[in-house]
C-alpha cells in the first residue's frame, strides 16, 4: 500500500512538472522570439534613420562601418539592406549584399510586408526578420524628394539575421537546474511522505489489528505508533475505551461467577465469555424459578435430568440418592447401561468414594481411584473416563452425580462440569428442602415409637391401594392385631416397658411378612397387617403364623421377663366386601371375636359376626 502511494504521488509530481516545464519552455521561447523580433525593428529602425541621415548629409560612404558596428551587437550575425526594384532602376543595383539572397527577401520586396523564420537544429538557432522600408515622408525628410516612387512604394527592407543559440543554451542551463532543483525536491518529498505514510500505515495497520481483536473479545488495545496530529486524539481514546470495556466486561465477569458460585471455562475472548455465562446465568435462574414450583422431589429429579440429557446432551451418566438415615445410596436415574457403580455402594453408602470424602472423584488423577466403578478395565485402559460430583443437601452429601464418557469427550465435558455445578448447587437447596417435607411428611404419617405407619397413612392411602386391587383383580389380606392384657404390663411394669413390648410385637409383625406388605399402628396396642395380592384365604395363615411367632417370643428388661400374645381377626378385600372400609370393620368384628374367645387365637370373619352385631 505504502509503495503503491509513494508510486503515484511520484508520477503524479512529474507529469506536473513536465507540463510546467513545456509550459515555461514554451513561453521563454516567445518570450525570446518576441524579444528579439522587437530588437529587430529597433535595429531596423536606427539603420533606417541612421543611412537616411548618412543620405542627407552626403555621407553614404559611412554606412558599411556603421553596420560593421551594428553587426557588434550581441546576436546579430548578419545585416544588410536590400534594394527594391524601384531604387535599383534610379541607383543601380549597388553591392552584392544589397542584392535579395533568398525567397524570405524577395517575398518581403514583393508585399511590403515583414516576414521572419526560425531556424533550428540541434547545434543552432537561427531567427530572420525581413522588414521593408516604404516610400512615407516622415518628420522632416520627405523621400519622395530623392526617389522616383509612388507613396507608399517599397524601396528596399533590411534583413536581420540573429543568433540564438545561446539563448537555448542558456535556457537548458537553467531547464537543467530546474529539473535538478525538481528532483532533489521530489526525493525530499518522498522521503517525509514516505516517513509520514510509513507513521500512518502503521498505525492503520496496528488500529485495524486492534479492533479485528476486539471483534474475537480481546480488548488489549496494543496501537503504539503515535500518527500525530489530529490522528493521535484517535489513538489515545481507542486505548482509553478499550481499556474501559476490558476492565468492565471483566468485572462483570467475575460478579456473575461469584453471584453463581462457579467458574467457567475461559476461552480468551472476553465477549463470548461474558456471553455465554449471561446466557448461563438466565438459564440457572429460569431452572430455579421452576423447580421452586415443583411439589415432590421426583419432579426436581426430572428436571436435573432433563438438565443432563437434553441441554447437556449426556448419553452416560448417573443420579444417587443418598438416604443419611441408613447410609444407603439409591439409583435416581442411570443412564447407558442398567449402573455404572458396584451394587456394593447401595448397601453401603460409604462404599461410594464421592459420598465418603465429599470432594469430586476424577479417574483421570489417577486410574480405578474408585474400585467400585462397574468397569474398571475399561477405565485402566483408558478408553472409559468418569468424574463424579457429590451434592450437599442440609450440610451432607445428598446426592451424586456420575458422567462417564470417553477420552475423546473430555474437552467437552470439561467445559460442561462447571455449568452442571451450577445447576445442582441451585437445585440441592430446593432438594434440601423437600427432604425436609418427605421427612415431616413421613413423620406425620409414621407412629414415633414403633416407626410403623400410622392411622393417618392409611386414611390416606387405604382408597388408592383398594383401587388398585380392584384393578388387577387380586385380594387385600386384612389383620387386626391386638395385644392380649397390655394393660397389665403397663398398671404392673410401667409405661416404659409398655413401650418396649409395643416396639416387639412391631418387629415381630415386620419380620413376618413381605416387604410388599404394610404393617400399621392402628392405635395404643392394637395393630393392622395388610397383605398385598395375597391368595383368596391365605390371609388367616399368615395370622397364624405372627400369633405363634408372639406367642414364643420372650420380652426381657431389667429384672423383668415377659411373654406376650396376641388376639388377630381376619378379613379379605374384595372377597367380604366390595368396600374396603366396610372389610376393615369385619377385621374388626372378628378380633373382637377371638378376645371374647379366650384371647391368644385367630378368627377369620364370617357373616354371621356381622349380624351378631348388628343386633
Amino acid at each position: 500500500m505504502k509503495r503503491a502511494i509513494l508510486v503515484r504521488l511520484f508520477v503524479v509530481l512529474t507529469v506536473v512538472f513536465l507540463v510546467i516545464l513545456a509550459v515555461a519552455l514554451y513561453t521563454f521561447r516567445s518570450q525570446a522570439l518576441g524579444d528579439s523580433k522587437q530588437k529587430a525593428y529597433i535595429i531596423s529602425e536606427l539603420v533606417r534613420d541612421t543611412l537616411t541621415s548618412y543620405m542627407v548629409m552626403g555621407v553614404m560612404d559611412r554606412r558599411d562601418e556603421f553596420l560593421s558596428r551594428i553587426k557588434e551587437i550581441k546576436g546579430v550575425e548578419e545585416i544588410r539592406v536590400i534594394r527594391a526594384k524601384s531604387v535599383v532602376e534610379q541607383f543601380g543595383t549597388g553591392t552584392r549584399f544589397e542584392v535579395p539572397k533568398d525567397e524570405l527577401e524577395r517575398a518581403v520586396l514583393e508585399s511590403g510586408k515583414a516576414m521572419e523564420r526560425l531556424d533550428e537544429s540541434l547545434t543552432s538557432v537561427v531567427y530572420k526578420i525581413v522588414i521593408p522600408y516604404k516610400a512615407v515622408p516622415i518628420k522632416g525628410i520627405d523621400c519622395l524628394q530623392c526617389h522616383k516612387a509612388q507613396p507608399g512604394e517599397t524601396l528596399g527592407a533590411i534583413s536581420l539575421t540573429m543568433d540564438l543559440t545561446h539563448i537555448r543554451k542558456n535556457s537548458a542551463e537553467v531547464f537543467f537546474w530546474l529539473t535538478v532543483v525538481f528532483m532533489l525536491s521530489l526525493g525530499g518529498v518522498a522521503f517525509f511522505v514516505n516517513l509520514f505514510i510509513t507513521r500512518i500505515s502503521n498505525f492503520i495497520r496496528e488500529l485495524a489489528c486492534a479492533m479485528k481483536s476486539a471483534s474475537e473479545g480481546t480488548f488489549t488495545c496494543d496501537v503504539k505508533t503515535d500518527p500525530g496530529y489530529e490522528a493521535s486524539f484517535l489513538k489515545n481514546t481507542l486505548q482509553s475505551s478499550f481499556s474501559t470495556l476490558q476492565s468492565t466486561l471483566s468485572s462483570i465477569e467475575e460478579k456473575v461467577r461469584t453471584m453463581i458460585g462457579y467458574g467457567v471455562l475461559k476461552t480468551g475472548n472476553v465477549l463470548s465469555d461474558t456471553s455465554k455465562i449471561v446466557d448461563e446465568l438466565l438459564n440457572i435462574y429460569k431452572f430455579k424459578r421452576v423447580i421452586e414450583k415443583d411439589k415432590r422431589k421426583k419432579d426436581v429429579y426430572t428436571r436435573i435430568r432433563e438438565v443432563l440429557e437434553d441441554y447437556m446432551s449426556l448419553d452416560r451418566y448417573s443420579l444417587y440418592e443418598v438416604d443419611q438415615g441408613r447410609n444407603r445410596i439409591s439409583i435416581v436415574y442411570v443412564k447407558g447401561q442398567d449402573c455404572w457403580c458396584n451394587e456394593v455402594i447401595f448397601e453401603n453408602a460409604d462404599e461410594c468414594r464421592a459420598k465418603r470424602t465429599g470432594v469430586d472423584v476424577d479417574s483421570r488423577e489417577f486410574p480405578c481411584v474408585c474400585p467400585n466403578f462397574s468397569d474398571n478395565t475399561a477405565c485402566k485402559e483408558g478408553s472409559l473416563h468418569y468424574y463424579c460430583m457429590p451434592v450437599y443437601v442440609g450440610g451432607a452429601v445428598g446426592n451424586v452425580v456420575q458422567l462417564v464418557y470417553e477420552p475423546e469427550m473430555e474437552p467437552f465435558i470439561n467445559l460442561i462440569i462447571p455449568y452442571i455445578k451450577g445447576y445442582l448447587n441451585e437445585a440441592a437447596p430446593v432438594l434440601e428442602a423437600r427432604t425436609y417435607m418427605d421427612i415431616l411428611r413421613e413423620q406425620s404419617l409414621k407412629d414415633q415409637l414403633t416407626g410403623l405407619y400410622n392411622r393417618r397413612f392409611l386414611e390416606e392411602t387405604i382408597d388408592k391401594l383398594s383401587a388398585q386391587i380392584k384393578r388387577r383383580g387380586s385380594t387385600l389380606g386384612i389383620l387386626m392385631i391386638d395385644v392380649d392384657y397390655f394393660k397389665q404390663v403397663n398398671d404392673t411394669y410401667g409405661h416404659d416397658m409398655g413401650d418396649k413390648v409395643l416396639r416387639e410385637v412391631a418387629n415381630i409383625l415386620i419380620k413376618s411378612v413381605r416387604e410388599a406388605d404394610m404393617v400399621i399402628r392402628y392405635g395404643g396396642e392394637e395393630f393392622m397387617v395388610l397383605l398385598m395380592d395375597v391368595q383368596a384365604g391365605k390371609s388367616e395363615e399368615v395370622a397364624e403364623k405372627i400369633r405363634k411367632a408372639m406367642e414364643n417370643h420372650t420380652i426381657e428388661a431389667p429384672g423383668v421377663v415377659l411373654k406376650k400374645t396376641v388376639s388377630i381377626g381376619v378379613s379379605e378385600f374384595p372377597v367380604d366386601s366390595d368396600r374396603i372400609w366396610q372389610c376393615i370393620k369385619f377385621a374388626d368384628v372378628a378380633l373382637y371375636k377371638a378376645k371374647e374367645m379366650g384371647r391368644n387365637r385367630v378368627v377369620r370373619f364370617r357373616p354371621e359376626f356381622w349380624q351378631e352385631e348388628s343386633y
